[in-house]
């Protein structure tokens, strides 16, 4: 008798993918046997990502529905949506999962229309604050959509009878705080409260020269000498971002990446970042502050939506990403200048996010989905 498969569909960046490999990794907790197939996209990360974590893969022709202003890539988008079906059906028939799980995006609409159709239980993730396109979309396919907040569930109208809270999968060593032992690693300093830039993640130029500039301008006798700083910078930024501090002479951790991000939330007493979905989830996993910059590119502002879930909390404060580092900077000031101050703010925050966290939602998924609901 054959193990069973599971397979997880959707991919295009580690925000969709991150997640879906939790949810694996329970899965072959909950039972060693299964198989995980994971239907991705042709983009370079799934594959850098998924080889990595060593998971069976087959990409799809699936492209994103293109924007009403570029009308000429329809024909494109329709061909590929076909040649991504006919993959899904002829899998699908050959294979018979267990379940599907679609992790959101463009990238995991076929398979869970394909598992609707053919009756195979599936199921949906929706991490952030307000659900995407593909995703209202594909409600009318899933026969559950998991949700990181509350305050999704009313965006799905007539569906909100199929959505569960379970807070967003996480990668379960994130969770598993050793503080000095992260402070050695990182070579940092045991006495002094940190200061955590991610600054490498989609877009994360801006955080990068907002905050640089902060520190190396007129202002940077703000910084209190009992805080230090490790800041994440992606690979295309390091050089600089180093120079910069050099220059000035703050001694500040600087790496472009770093695998074990567990340890730099360990670590951290207060985060400067993004609001993706994930890193949200995280953080309040683990009961980290921060100082929230959502992406301002997106069409549909939708890091905004997930910060202000976090700050109407009082887990995070906004600064909004101008676009200017200058400006963007003055803002960061007024917020960076009360909370390096203030333990007891911090404190404050700290326990409300951890009073958002959810740590067990990948096993409850994969609970789920193996048919053991609770």
């Amino acid at each position: 008798m054959s193990s069973k498969l599971y397979i997880l569909a959707g991919g295009g960046s580690g925000g969709h993918l991150y997640p879906g490999i939790a949810v694996a990794r329970a899965l072959q907790q909950l039972r060693p046997s299964v198989r995980v197939l994971f239907l991705c996209t042709k983009r370079d990360i799934d594959a850098t990502i998924l080889d990595a974590e060593g998971y069976t893969y087959h990409p799809q022709p699936i492209r994103p529905l293109p924007s009403p202003k570029r009308p000429w890539q329809a024909m494109g988008f329709y061909r590929s949506w076909r040649a991504s079906m006919r993959q899904c059906k002829s899998l699908v028939a050959q294979e018979r999962p267990v379940a599907v799980l679609g992790l959101g995006g463009f990238a995991s609409a076929p398979a869970l229309k394909v598992a609707a159709k053919q009756g195979i239980p599936n199921a949906m993730l929706n991490p952030d604050a307000v659900p995407g396109k593909a995703n209202q979309y594909l409600a009318r396919f899933a026969d559950t959509i998991f949700l990181q907040f509350e305050a999704t569930r009313p965006f799905f109208g007539e569906f909100t009878t199929k959505c569960r809270i379970t807070g967003c999968p996480i990668r379960p060593e994130l969770v598993q705080q050793d503080r000095p032992a992260a402070l050695r690693e990182l070579g940092l300093d045991s006495g002094k409260k940190t200061l955590a830039i991610m600054g490498g993640s989609l877009g994360g130029h801006n955080v990068n020269a907002a905050v640089v500039r902060w520190l190396t301008g007129e202002q940077k006798s703000l910084l209190p000498a009992d805080w230090q700083i490790i800041h994440l910078t992606g690979v295309t930024d390091e050089a600089w971002v180093k120079k910069e501090y050099e220059t000035v002479g703050i001694n500040a951790k600087v790496l472009a990446f770093t695998p074990r991000m567990e340890r730099v939330l360990a670590a951290a007493d207060l985060v400067i970042g993004r609001a993706g979905a994930v890193t949200l989830a995280e953080l309040t996993a683990v009961g980290v502050p921060s100082i929230l910059l959502p992406y301002p590119y997106h069409r549909d502002r939708h890091q905004e939506k997930n910060a202000k879930v976090l700050a109407d909390a009082g887990a995070a404060r906004i600064v909004t990403d101008t676009c200017n580092d200058e400006k963007t900077a003055v803002h960061l000031i007024t917020d960076l200048s009360t909370l390096l101050h203030n333990d007891d703010e911090l404190s404050r925050m700290k326990q409300n996010a951890r009073f958002l966290g959810r740590r067990d939602a990948a096993q409850t998924i994969a609970a789920f989905l193996d048919g053991h609901k609770h």
